[in-house]
């Protein structure tokens, strides 16, 4: 099998666990392990040759527009009036995937479009090589920071609402900036191992046509020259597989769950207590508990509207990570459906990925007034004053013009 083939998808490079290590060497095939084999489908070459072209100008430009995006949150979100310890997460979500956009940027032109998507000796030089185990290994950091910033985000988002007291005391914005640390920390001492199982490899090139020099084209292969790299590759796949990917999809769809459900009981107690709170007499005597009851309804409505965000955020990762994490396991667990399924499918699954991690902005403008009225005053400032006084004085004008008729008659 050419290894050479395997990079064209982002999804490949940082997202995968490749094939098991029977596979790789051929000393086993995949049949033995339990799994049947799958042809060619077909349907997805066809998809696959159609879409890629786009897929290397479509690529950078959702890259640029998320990068701004994730800095405009980064510079909302932490301004003074913003500071939250839900805040300081999505700060560190925005970063996170702020850089894996900008990563994506010089990989989608190298490997897309400055040389196209074929593998020739100009393309696949030893230097892009290098570039590209760089890549993957920061890749993957990256995207694994914000996958477990997502369920921490979760998991303090659900004791915050779950148990008020307990979420004063342990969901404050100093826990937030040391679980945001410790995600940080832990994640890159999980992935960093893993990149000790790649190499660079090589291959002759030859053109029949004459049209491509012949050459050299290098790429990127597992290590698999013995016992020792072997154990090591299977050790290092189920730590990824599990840690990286399945967990983090578990509890998000845990949390999501007790999440909705925990809105839904707050929701039954507030009405019940809204229809328990007595009208006011003729002297006003109730007047000062109506007007903390209308204060509290309102602090509620602003949680309620806060959790229901966080919910569209981890919902839409949940929702984009899982498949994703399922095919790579099965990918890694079977040659030929990593052949046949999942690298057709790869950069699909790249521009949902991308698109997830540059849509938050859009989520944080339409269900937060809070974010929103930020963003107007940092960005708009000015416009908005301009207006305001355009508006003023036409306002002023049509007042005089008026009296003027008026002293006239």
């Amino acid at each position: 099998m050419n290894y050479s083939d395997l990079t064209s998808s982002f999804s490949n490079m940082t997202y995968n666990f490749t094939l098991p290590m029977s596979s790789q060497n051929g000393s086993a095939p995949a049949a033995d392990m339990g799994v049947v084999g799958i042809g060619k489908v077909p349907e997805l070459l066809a998809f696959r040759n159609w879409y890629q072209p786009i897929h290397g100008y479509l690529a950078p430009i959702i890259c640029v527009f998320g990068v701004a995006a994730n800095i405009l949150n980064i510079v909302v979100l932490t301004r003074k009036n913003m500071q939250t310890s839900t805040n300081v997460i999505l700060t560190g979500l925005a970063i996170s995937d702020g850089l894996t956009m900008a990563a994506y940027i010089p990989y989608a032109l190298l490997m897309y479009v400055i040389h196209g998507t074929k593998s020739t000796p100009i393309r696949d030089t030893y230097q892009v090589a290098q570039f590209q185990m760089g890549y993957a290994l920061f890749s993957v950091v990256v995207h694994s920071i914000s996958i477990w910033l997502t369920v921490t985000l979760a998991l303090f988002r659900y004791i915050f609402i779950r148990f008020p007291r307990l979420g004063a005391q342990y969901c404050n914005i100093h826990k937030a900036k040391v679980a945001v640390m410790a995600v940080v920390v832990v994640v890159t001492l999980v992935c960093v191992p893993y990149s000790v199982n790649f190499t660079i490899g090589s291959d002759l090139f030859t053109d029949k046509t004459g049209s491509i020099p012949n050459g050299t084209t290098y790429f990127i292969q597992m290590k698999n020259t013995n016992d020792f790299e072997k154990i090591l590759y299977n050790v290092n796949f189920w730590i990824q597989a599990l840690l990286i990917k399945l967990l983090p999809s578990f509890l998000l769809t845990i949390f999501s769950i007790l999440l909705v459900n925990t809105m839904r009981n707050a929701e039954k107690r507030r009405k019940k207590l809204l229809n328990n709170v007595p009208l006011s007499d003729e002297n006003g005597a109730t007047s000062t508990s109506s007007t903390t009851t209308s204060a509290r309804k309102q602090k509620k409505s602003r949680s309620n509207r806060t959790t229901k965000m966080l919910l569209a955020v981890v919902i839409l990762f949940l929702l984009t990570e899982t498949p994703q994490g399922v095919l790579n396991v099965m990918g890694g667990l079977d040659e030929s459906f990593f052949l046949h399924i999942y690298l057709p499918l790869g950069d699909l699954l790249d521009i949902i990925t991308l698109i997830n991690n540059g849509i938050n902005f859009v989520l944080y403008c339409t269900m937060s007034k809070q974010f929103r009225d930020t963003f107007l005053k940092l960005f708009l400032k000015n416009v908005l004053h301009q207006e305001y006084r355009r508006t003023k004085n036409t306002y002023t004008s049509a007042q005089a013009t008026q009296a003027t008729k008026d002293s006239d008659v």
